[in-house]
């Protein structure tokens, strides 16, 4: 039987990181995920520090399930290229301290891949990043932006140096025009990471995040497909926007718990 894991971002509360994790027991999540540019950074916890967010989790019963790194401009613009990077490779080594093992990152959208900045710049940066992951026990999970699976599928192959998948924003997916259903059916082997996101868009192609369950996925079906590529990682609530995200989150993990048999 399909059996999944329900995680929910914490850093999308608006709350201090004790309460945080005490509001995501109280709605039911087996996990959380965490921002470590924004929340949770690394500079601010040292070993005790560290030792005492394990604590926290493990008093609530809850899994460090993921992390993700925000960034403020697209991974591999020029403008301070390096820092961003170094921040990037800090959030993979503290995320294995606190026994993080998936990281998620958007990098933007793919440019052609016989352009210079796909094959000088892009595959360099990202087979780099992948082979430090690797060696902390870390595997990046790539936010797509709109990239096609065959482009995505081309990218993803010519990275040997450690694990890398994709992480399957569902709402982000409507969001930008394309089939959330037909995306995991063509994506199903890379998936390492789902994030729950329901969403709708009008006729002028204008969209917005929407409480899950009232925009235009259908999430019977999606059950359905990952139980069918055995996805056993972890479904990550993400309310974003709204403005009652807490309150939206928890009824996205009960509608979540009536859809699929929790393990």
């Amino acid at each position: 039987m399909f059996r999944v894991k329900i995680s929910v971002a914490t850093y999308e509360f608006g709350q201090d990181v004790r309460t945080a994790l005490h509001t995501a027991m109280t709605m039911g999540a087996q996990g959380v995920q965490f921002d470590l540019r924004s929340q949770v950074r690394p500079s601010d916890y040292g070993e005790t520090a560290r030792r005492q967010l394990l604590n926290y989790l493990s008093e609530r019963d809850l899994a460090p399930a993921s992390a993700t790194f925000s960034l403020r401009s697209a991974l591999f613009e020029n403008d301070r290229l390096e820092e961003r990077l170094e921040a990037v490779r800090n959030a993979i080594v503290f995320a294995s301290q606190i026994k993080i093992r998936i990281l998620t990152l958007r990098v933007g959208r793919l440019p052609e891949s016989d352009s210079d900045e796909y094959q000088n710049l892009i595959l360099p940066i990202i087979r780099d990043l992948v082979m430090h992951a690797n060696h902390f026990g870390v595997a990046i999970c790539l936010i797509p932006a709109g990239d096609s699976p065959e482009s995505l599928h081309s990218f993803l192959n010519e990275i040997k140096t450690g694990p890398v998948a994709i992480d399957a924003d569902l709402g982000s997916w409507v969001l930008s025009g394309r089939s959330p259903s037909t995306q995991l059916r063509e994506l199903h082997n890379v998936i390492g990471h789902v994030e729950i996101r329901d969403a709708v868009r009008d006729v002028d192609g204008i969209g917005q995040e929407v409480p899950l369950g009232r925009g235009e996925i259908d999430w019977d079906e999606v059950a359905g497909l990952l139980g069918e590529i055995e996805y056993s990682g972890w479904l990550n609530v993400r309310r974003s926007t709204g403005n009652d995200k807490i309150g939206d989150a928890t009824r996205a993990i009960q509608y979540l718990n009536n859809l699929i048999p929790m393990g």
